[in-house]
């Protein structure tokens, strides 16, 4: 008896550890990597703070007339977006760029896809209303978040979409030496439901106009998940492009006039 009452306050400890571990891969994997941000190359005439739940939202502003939200990707920052402004500029749009929570200079530790989608909501509900929001990577399921939220705009384009969540949930808890399954329950119950965090589910009832690009060579978000993004999004246009991959495809001049003129069409 005194054995197996040794034994089971032996596995007791084990799952206590690993729980622990598991909250700790959980903390890790929702926060971003800030690094030194670079600095933005647009003469932003504004930048201002909204407060919000997930810490104090710093955005920019240029311009006058429809306003246009540029969204960035994991770990990124509004800088990343830069190359779209003066085409927008051009065509007569109020630029609006934001860092997302927990990245450049805004406030939090941590932000979840949801996290980062409530303030889009917030902050576009803001600025509003919106001509236009243009998403890279993970800014695009953003957006859509948003949109589920109310966040009513006119076009949308998405640059290089991820489809779902759990793919990169999974890679991290591989990376982590853990089970999915387990960090995904743990996530689960800290509110961010990984299963619910899947584009072409989310986008199924939209029928706003929508622009999607991704480059067949794009090895952080494969094509093939854009494709059924597309195929969900009623009504949406797919446009692909050759050797830009996931992060050159911002500053692609070809694809940046095409994004611009397709969330400014006349």
């Amino acid at each position: 008896k005194l054995a197996t009452e040794q034994e089971v306050s032996k596995r007791m400890r084990e799952i206590g550890a690993l729980a622990v571990e598991l909250e700790r891969i959980a903390d890790a994997l929702l926060t971003p990597d800030r690094g030194e941000p670079a600095a933005s190359t647009v003469q932003w005439e504004t930048r201002e703070t909204l407060e919000t739940p997930h810490g104090p939202i710093a955005y920019w502003t240029i311009g006058s007339g429809p306003a246009v939200l540029l969204v960035h990707g994991w770990e990124g920052s509004h800088a990343q977006m830069d190359a779209f402004v003066a085409p927008l500029l051009d065509r007569g749009a109020r630029v609006v760029s934001l860092d997302l929570p927990a990245h450049g200079e805004s406030g939090g530790v941590t932000a979840s896809p949801l996290d980062c989608g409530a303030v889009v909501a917030e902050l576009g509900m803001r600025i509003g209303p919106l001509a236009g929001a243009i998403g890279h990577s993970g800014g695009c399921p953003n957006i859509a978040i948003a949109m589920r939220a109310g966040l009513r705009v006119q076009r949308v384009a998405l640059i290089a979409t991820p489809e779902r969540w759990e793919r990169y949930v999974r890679w991290y808890a591989q990376e982590e030496g853990v089970d999915a399954e387990r960090l995904i329950d743990t996530l689960r119950a800290r509110g961010v439901d990984t299963a619910s965090l899947v584009l072409p589910e989310n986008v199924s009832a939209f029928d706003t106009p929508a622009l999607i690009v991704h480059s067949n060579d794009d090895r952080t978000c494969k094509i093939e998940g854009a494709r059924r993004v597309a195929a969900a999004w009623r009504g949406s246009e797919f446009l692909t492009v050759n050797g830009l991959g996931h992060m050159r495809i911002l500053k692609d001049a070809a694809v940046v006039e095409r994004v611009a003129q397709f969330i400014l069409r006349q």
